[in-house]
């Protein structure tokens, strides 16, 4: 939701509209760093039984025990990662896949480390997540997707290096260290 910070109740009655007045699936997007609020399992729960197009949630609050918690209790729940640094975790768990900033820049990497991981090749999975690491955690040296549009431009994937307001370009301290991780990887195009 936007601006505000809603309560479960608040959270619950607008996806519920949402789902109710749609036809295609709905996946909720719990990113509680972006908006503010966090949606609890509770909710997700009571919108996955009550609306059949609910069919999952995109889970970015960086907890294990959130996904761990969300599959324990509804198996058939879609837990998409929305937190790079973990995707592994969250797809050894049972996730079923990723939205993932670092794939901008590296959607090999991302495509393999989940298709690896659906497949129950966790070891190859894993050797690909530990070796992200270093870049997923610089795409969040300020807030997102700053590092990100600079990561691209700094590697010829996009021909400016602009921003919206409030948005704007990082630190150069910031912009130095995202240009020396991202040296470290084939990143396409660079």
């Amino acid at each position: 939701p936007y601006y505000n910070k809603p309560t479960q109740e608040g959270l619950y009655r607008h996806y519920k509209a949402i789902a109710s007045s749609v036809e295609i699936p709905v996946l909720l997007y719990n990113v509680p760093g972006r908006v503010g609020v966090d949606i609890q399992p509770c909710t997700v729960f009571r919108l996955f039984k009550e609306c059949d197009n609910v069919y999952g949630v995109k889970e970015a609050t960086g907890s294990i025990e959130r996904c761990v918690d969300l599959l324990a209790h509804e198996p058939n729940l879609s837990v998409i990662s929305g937190e790079d640094a973990i995707n592994y975790p969250i797809l050894s768990n049972g996730g079923k896949g990723v939205i993932s900033v670092t794939a901008n820049l590296l959607p090999d990497e991302i495509s393999n480390l989940t298709h690896f991981a659906l497949k129950g090749e966790f070891t190859r999975a894993k050797a690909i997540n530990d070796d992200l690491y270093a870049v997923n955690k610089i795409m969040f040296c300020e807030s997102n997707p700053i590092p990100v549009k600079a990561a691209m431009y700094i590697a010829g994937l996009i021909s400016s290096l602009e921003y919206r307001l409030p948005l704007c370009e990082p630190s150069a301290e910031n912009l130095k260290k995202i240009e020396q991780t991202i040296k470290q990887y084939n990143i396409k195009g660079f």
